[in-house]
């Protein structure tokens, strides 16, 4: 009983604690710990913007884009309208926007000069003229002659064939004679055999025989001597042919080289320039009389109906990650983006063979000389444009063909934590793209 009573007395002191700490001498005071409210708010601040630039770092994204210039074209192409030598605007048949057909003449270029005896491609074209009638009076010359002695060699050659003919007739009449003469040879041999008839009578039978068979070897001769007669007037006519093909021949090359050079001197002295389909005249540069170069650029026809895409220059540095597919935002020059803003366009094809800066239109090539350097290779990359026109002050504004335009082409879209560790992701090969 005692036990239980002392135990709790002896763990419980009788004075409290404070009451007995507060008889005690403390040489150091007491410890006081007080926090001003700015390092409270610092704190709490700065885990704010930890936490916000995580937020940034995670759902914010950086898109990386190649910025190209270029102008609108037709899908099927622009047929460009050239002067192939040099002179003067003669005549301009056409205007502006103006629709034609496949042949239609649309300029025609002169080259004339004029000198002292006038004009130089007219006396030209005369003294041309002369050459060719008298290369084919010439020819028509020839013709007569050679079918006059032709005509006179078939005539010969039916004359030795008559004789021919005539000939074998006689020579089968002297072949029967000679026969029969033999035959009668036979009988007087065996009468003077038999001495019915005399000797002398049988010597006038083979002199008879030897007579005939003297006129059958003659007519023989005289048979060989037609043959070789025939051959040699077929030779004459054979040869007269040829030659006569060898100067027609000449003849006609002649006239295609005067030919030849009235083509030329036509396009010297006069160029006929035509549609070559159906379409619109645009890019009109010229007027009549005025002096053009050859290959100067007269105009341009853009087929009708046409769908315009967008043909942009990609510089050889930004070329590696353009793909197709890849979207694009286009800013035309003419409608400033601040206003009428952006169209969109999807990359459909792509050239791998670069241009140099001298192969680009000359007013594309500007802006790039300027933006790029005049050393830099550059790609073509068309672009199908998803609209045909664009909204200015609540209208449909059709687009127009050589617009220039710059477009953003969107290669690459991640996170940025993505983009700061890029290094990281491309050692371990780890890559993604969204």
């Amino acid at each position: 009983m005692q036990d239980a009573v002392k135990g709790p007395t002896a763990e419980v002191p009788l004075f409290r604690p404070e009451a007995m700490a507060s008889t005690q001498v403390n040489r150091f005071g007491r410890v006081l710990i007080q926090q001003p409210l700015g390092y409270t708010v610092s704190a709490l601040l700065a885990v704010a913007l930890i936490a916000l630039i995580a937020a940034f770092a995670y759902f914010g994204t950086y898109t990386r884009k190649a910025t190209v210039t270029g102008l609108l074209m037709p899908e099927q192409g622009i047929f460009r309208l050239a002067s192939s030598g040099a002179g003067y605007i003669a005549q301009v048949k056409v205007k502006e926007g103006q629709a034609v057909e496949p042949g239609d003449v649309l300029f025609v270029v002169s080259g004339e000069r004029l000198s002292a005896a006038g004009a130089t491609q007219q006396l030209i074209s005369e003294q041309l003229n002369q050459r060719q009638l008298l290369l084919q009076r010439n020819r028509t010359l020839a013709d007569e002659r050679t079918h006059g002695q032709l005509r006179m060699l078939d005539a010969r050659l039916r004359s030795v064939e008559e004789e021919q003919a005539r000939l074998s007739e006689e020579v089968q009449l002297l072949g029967r004679r000679v026969e029969l003469s033999h035959a009668h040879l036979k009988r007087q041999q065996e009468l003077v055999a038999a001495n019915f008839i005399s000797l002398a009578q049988l010597q006038q039978s083979e002199a008879d025989l030897l007579a005939l068979q003297g006129q059958q070897q003659s007519l023989r001769r005289t048979q060989a001597n037609l043959r070789r007669e025939r051959t040699d007037l077929l030779a004459q006519r054979q040869d007269t042919e040829h030659r006569h093909q060898g100067e027609i021949s000449d003849i006609d090359s002649s006239v295609a080289v005067i030919r030849q050079e009235q083509a030329e001197n036509e396009v010297r002295g006069e160029q006929i320039i035509a549609a070559p389909f159906s379409g619109v005249v645009t890019g009109l540069s010229v007027q009549p009389g005025q002096q053009v170069a050859a290959g100067a650029l007269l105009a341009s026809v853009i087929p009708r109906q046409v769908k315009l895409a967008a043909h942009v220059y990609v510089a050889a540095r930004q070329a590696g990650f353009v793909e197709p597919g890849q979207t694009a935002l286009m800013r035309y020059a003419a409608y400033p983006y601040q206003k009428f803003g952006s169209a969109r366009a999807t990359v459909q094809d792509i050239v791998r063979s670069p241009y140099a800066l001298q192969e680009l239109p000359a007013h594309i090539a500007s802006v790039l000389q300027s933006a790029e350097g005049a050393t830099q290779l550059f790609y073509r990359v068309s672009l199908a444009i998803e609209a045909q026109d664009l909204l200015v002050y609540g209208q449909r504004q059709p687009l127009q063909v050589g617009m220039l335009l710059e477009a953003d082409i969107i290669q690459d879209k991640r996170r940025i934590y993505e983009w700061a560790l890029e290094p990281i992701y491309s050692v371990t090969g780890k890559w993604s793209t969204q």
